[in-house]
């Protein structure tokens, strides 16, 4: 039987097919026992160089699976960094990091419509 780290990995590969990712490693976020609850919390980040994509795969209090939908959410939002580079803007007289902006979050949206279109992943979304 397999894992849920094995199952997650397989989820991840379908995502990067049925979006035409190439290259992209996934690697499940390590949870320590005695870690407990914190109230600063990253479900994911990732790498823009190594296309290294770090996904928080058990709930933060009981460290319990958490369910294929919620991860495959956040692996959407994670390659659409890759998608969408943030970029550097001069506003109010300074310079910002785009890194969250409307047409990121377009990008997620559809990378969570092709999803649900796929017939492997719209099975984790019932």
């Amino acid at each position: 039987m397999s894992t849920h780290e094995q199952i997650c990995e397989q989820i991840f590969q379908e995502a990067c097919r049925v979006l035409k990712l190439k290259g992209f490693t996934f690697k499940p976020k390590v949870i320590r026992a005695g870690d407990g609850y914190v109230k600063n919390y990253k479900l994911g980040y990732t790498n823009l160089k190594s296309k290294l994509v770090v996904v928080d795969i058990y709930t933060q209090k009981l460290k319990k699976p958490k369910k294929y939908s919620s991860i495959l959410a956040v692996i959407a939002h994670e390659l659409a960094h890759h998608q969408k580079k943030p970029y550097r803007q001069f506003h109010k007289f300074r310079w910002i990091n785009r890194i969250h902006y409307p047409e990121f979050y377009d990008m997620v949206k559809k990378n969570i419509k092709k999803f649900k279109k796929d017939g492997v992943l719209k099975e984790l979304y019932k």
